[in-house]
């Protein structure tokens, strides 16, 4: 079956076409329910005869059956027909994330955010109903077109509320990935899940696993003995706070690291932002110190104050603020979202349109550690509602107002580009 001969053959109910993988012991292929008509994925074990095989494969089509979470491959079915075991999901449209890395290369941290974000949430699920993965890694994690992710492949996963299979078998996992208790076979716990989605983070942003070695003897040693390694040494644009978030995740002992999947991704998220707020306050005063330049130049004064917080954004002029923006050249979003609000104080709807729009371009997706993303939506939103271009305003401030839920301000120019 590893070969992927079975295309083609009725099997439980489903019609096997095309194989999408292949792993050691399973083979998976696209399919279609022959009466339901409803697409799959169907995963059919490759050696049915082994008896320690079966018993996994079974296990995991009862665990990955008992999770229900956005952010787990759903099962529809599973079972023995024709002396094969198979189980049925959900076919992802999509790459896993082994693949998204061959083809892309190394991912932006929104990006990674985005992701880490939601298998955390999948793993921290499982760890409640008392179930570790142990084989978390980018071939695991789906992602659909629209940067959806989803945990699969539970086949080497062990319930801690049981002994299980795996207490008494050899190492089960990808190396790459392992913490070290699991590969000194100690008792595991969530925290092993923590360690591996850590690896995976560590290669979404770097490129390449943590302990990627030539020979698995070697990353073995390097789980156990090696240093934590700097993601940013890879990625020197990578902000340091977030070097040390992904060295905690990887620490040696469980003790040390993250105790949930979530608390990682919230850790990562806040040094990212923590990051983002401090070169956005360097990028603003920049800013600033170059219209009061140009204001100076110009004969004239300009008293700007530019802020994250829209409420508290204040204008004065002399020299008006439109003519000093135009000579500042800046790409990124959050310096031209504050300069599309400083035209929009000014009353210069059309040239804060311009800006605003270039700065949903550059954030967009960071929502919502990254708050920018709403304003700028808000800002070409408003801009454009002044303009009279009202349908052409209501997508923007329908994002802003789904990123800020809570905006006042938000909600009333909603109200007011619907209305007219």
């Amino acid at each position: 079956m590893v070969n992927g001969d079975g295309a083609g053959r009725l099997l439980g109910g489903y019609v096997l076409e095309e194989p999408l993988g292949a792993g050691g012991a399973s083979v998976v292929y696209r399919a279609k329910h022959a009466w339901l008509g409803r697409r799959a994925a169907v995963k059919v074990l490759a050696s049915p005869g082994d008896e320690s095989f079966r018993e996994r494969f079974l296990s995991e089509s009862r665990i990955a059956a008992g999770l229900d979470h956005p952010n787990i491959v759903p099962v529809f079915d599973a079972g023995e027909a024709d002396g094969e075991l198979y189980i049925a999901m959900r076919c992802v449209d999509g790459d896993d994330l082994r693949t998204v890395l061959a083809e892309e290369g190394p991912l932006g941290l929104a990006r990674t955010l985005r992701i880490v974000r939601q298998v955390a949430s999948a793993l921290d699920a499982a760890h409640a109903r008392g179930l570790v993965h142990r084989d978390v890694k980018p071939a695991n994690v789906l992602v659909s077109e629209d940067d959806h992710a989803y945990l699969s492949d539970f086949g080497v996963a062990k319930d801690a509320t049981r002994l299980g299979l795996t207490r008494t078998g050899g190492f089960l996992g990808t190396v790459e990935y392992a913490a070290p208790e699991q590969i000194e076979g100690r008792a595991l716990d969530g925290r092993a899940d923590v360690y591996a989605l850590a690896c995976v983070a560590y290669e979404c942003l770097a490129g390449r696993p943590p302990f990627h070695r030539e020979s698995e003897v070697a990353v073995l040693h390097a789980h156990l003995h090696d240093a934590r390694p700097d993601a940013c040494a890879v990625r020197p644009e990578l902000p340091a706070v977030v070097g040390e978030v992904l060295r905690k995740g990887l620490a040696r002992s469980p003790h040390d690291r993250y105790s949930t999947g979530g608390a990682f991704a919230a850790a990562l998220e806040k040094a990212a932002r923590r990051a983002r707020d401090d070169g956005s306050a360097r990028r603003r005063l920049a800013l600033i110190a170059a219209l009061c330049a140009c204001a100076l130049g110009a004969g004239g004064a300009a008293g700007v104050s530019l802020a994250p917080d829209r409420g508290k954004t204040t204008t004065t002029t002399v020299t008006r603020v439109h003519d000093l923006v135009r000579t500042v050249k800046v790409a990124d979003g959050h310096a031209l979202s504050d300069a599309a609000f400083a035209q929009i104080q000014a009353g210069d709807f059309a040239l804060a349109a311009s800006y605003a729009r270039r700065a949903v371009a550059a954030t967009k997706g960071d929502g919502p550690a990254d708050p920018y993303e709403g304003y700028a939506n808000y800002n070409l939103g408003f801009a454009l509602l002044k303009l009279g271009r009202c349908q052409e305003a209501r997508p923007y401030l329908r994002q802003a107002e789904k990123l800020q839920p809570k905006d006042g301000s938000t909600r009333s120019a909603l109200t007011a580009a619907s209305r007219c």
